[in-house]
């Protein structure tokens, strides 16, 4: 079985590849505490089950806020029910080849809970993969005749929170590879109570129509996707739709990103992979960042970071550098589809003594926090059993 899951602040959507049936659970997690069995989904909602307390909707905000809630007398922080949570998930399906979680927020709050938490189930990192929307988006569009985006594919997505805007851009480079870039562009506050009444609904639509002209550039379209449940009914939203109708084709799938995750876990079982395509989301990195050397007096740049890796999978990521008698260490930034260059300069901590003429080791370390935010640390090594560490060492915060 190859699985998608679909995470966002209310439910968790599950796809199985093949299958047009998506089931949904409630981000909700419960406990009997007489035969100390867990509830997660419709079931930790029912108010019927006997001597049960129960955390209802709220799992998603403890794992933001790095919570902990009380069941029975037994506290439970975030990473446990986040664990617990996914283990009755995944208990509910059988014989899975691989699974694929995505989840809206590109925070590497939500990020490595989930991941933690599946790890803990299949305790092999081959088996499943946690990334965000945006990856799941690509594997979409990979399923389609290249004619499907061969000009601007664009994407509205309607949860119970919020509206939310992506699109994909697309170029080739003079070498010949080619960029895709998964852009979250816009979003919008705007709760799904607001479809209570006929007043609410008129309003909705005009708020939609708005947020729509303020996303869709003077462009050439191919596709426009509408998913979430707020277009469960989209009779409610005529100017929106006429509008956007009028630039594209358009698809609706209420449940768009738990297929799409069940699409990138075949295209993951499969290695669907496209080798001149580069990847660049919001779970991947958009810079290539270099380490500046002096060799023999000539400059040398090392690539340390490059583009389209998986940023939240690159915290404690160490490499050694070896600097001269300069005070600095510098880096190279480059933001491989804009074309923006920067550089950085790292400076050396003042009780570190540079030993002139010899070799002064030293260990740079990356941890981002989100895409565009890394920080870098710099940390004397010392040499050996020839040069004692002076324990120095630096951290720079670097907007990317």
């Amino acid at each position: 079985m190859i699985l998608g899951l679909s995470v966002d602040e209310n439910f968790v959507y599950a796809s199985v590849q093949g299958d047009n049936k998506v089931m949904s659970f409630p981000f909700a997690i419960g406990r009997n505490l007489t035969s100390n069995t867990w509830f997660i989904g419709d079931e930790a909602r029912s108010e019927d089950i006997d001597n049960v307390d129960i955390v209802i909707d709220k799992l998603f905000y403890i794992m933001s806020n790095d919570g902990s809630a009380k069941i029975g007398e037994t506290p439970y922080d975030a990473k446990e029910l986040t664990r617990i949570f996914f283990s009755n998930l995944i208990a509910k399906f059988t014989d899975i080849e691989y699974v694929t979680v995505v989840i809206r927020q590109s925070s590497i709050k939500y990020l490595e809970k989930i991941k933690q938490a599946m790890m803990s189930l299949f305790k092999d990192e081959s088996k499943f993969k946690v990334t965000t929307y945006s990856e799941a988006f690509v594997s979409y569009l990979k399923s389609k005749d290249p004619s499907f985006y061969s000009n601007l594919v664009s994407l509205f997505d309607f949860t119970e929170k919020a509206l939310t805007y992506y699109e994909l851009v697309r170029y080739v480079d003079d070498s010949g590879l080619e960029y895709w870039k998964v852009n979250t562009e816009e979003h919008l506050a705007l709760p799904l109570d607001l479809l209570s009444g006929d007043a609410g609904k008129k309003v909705c639509d005009k708020i939609l129509y708005d947020f729509a002209k303020r996303c869709i550039k003077e462009e050439t379209y191919n596709h426009i996707i509408l998913s979430g449940l707020g277009f469960e009914d989209s009779s409610y939203y005529r100017e929106f739709m006429t509008y956007i109708c009028s630039i594209a084709n358009v698809e609706t799938d209420v449940h768009f990103f738990a297929k799409s995750a069940a699409l990138l876990s075949n295209d993951i079982v499969t290695n669907n992979f496209d080798k001149n395509v580069l990847l660049i989301t919001d779970a991947r990195t958009t810079a290539s960042i270099k380490f500046i050397a002096t060799v023999n007096q000539v400059n040398t740049k090392i690539e340390l970071i490059k583009p389209g890796e998986e940023w939240f999978n690159l915290k404690d990521n160490y490499f050694d550098v070896i600097v001269e008698d300069e005070r600095v260490i510098k880096l190279e930034i480059i933001k491989v589809i804009e074309r923006v260059l920067k550089e950085v300069s790292i400076a050396i901590p003042e009780n570190v003594e540079l030993r002139k003429d010899k070799t002064n080791l030293f260990e740079l370390g990356f941890n981002f926090s989100e895409q565009n935010l890394v920080y870098v640390s710099l940390s004397d090594k010392g040499f050996g059993e020839f040069y004692e560490s002076s324990k120095g060492t630096t951290t720079k915060r670097v907007d990317i």
